[in-house]
């Protein structure tokens, strides 16, 4: 199964999709998928849940 590496969700059979492979050095490297479509990235949390002051 493919999963799209901008929403974290599985790119279906039929659906459009975009690969960007990805060079490693010290291993054989990787290949990125992403909907052709726009879709909603997943929210980066930036900071701590709590942040004590």
């Amino acid at each position: 199964m493919k999963i799209c590496g901008c929403c974290d969700r599985p790119i279906r059979d039929g659906e459009k999709y975009t690969t960007h492979p990805i060079a490693g050095s010290s291993y054989g490297g990787d290949t990125v998928y992403r909907h052709v479509d726009p879709c909603t990235p997943v929210p980066i949390q930036t900071t701590q849940a709590s942040i004590r002051h």
